[in-house]
């Protein structure tokens, strides 16, 4: 029985039900979903879609925390300049 992950929507997560599926991506803008064959192949693909995702926030995190780091840095070492 095929299976649907919605992974842009109202409510991302694996569906059964075609019509579910689609009042869930249906006029929303920018969304995304994908059938596929069996229930199993369909949560292994949106347990590997919320890995990635979860990745990518780690490294925005790390960014903007080394970014926070420069600035903060930056700012003390012109303010100890300037004294």
């Amino acid at each position: 029985m095929p299976s649907y992950v919605v992974y842009v929507g109202r409510v991302p997560g694996v569906y059964e039900d075609w019509e579910e599926c689609r009042r869930q991506v249906h006029r929303f803008s920018g969304n995304s979903y994908k059938g596929y064959p069996t229930r199993a192949e369909a949560e292994a693909r949106y347990a590997r879609y919320l890995a990635g995702e979860m990745r990518e926030r780690r490294n925005s995190m790390k960014i903007t925390l080394v970014m926070l780091m420069l600035i903060v840095t930056a700012t003390l070492f012109f303010y100890v300049m300037v004294v």
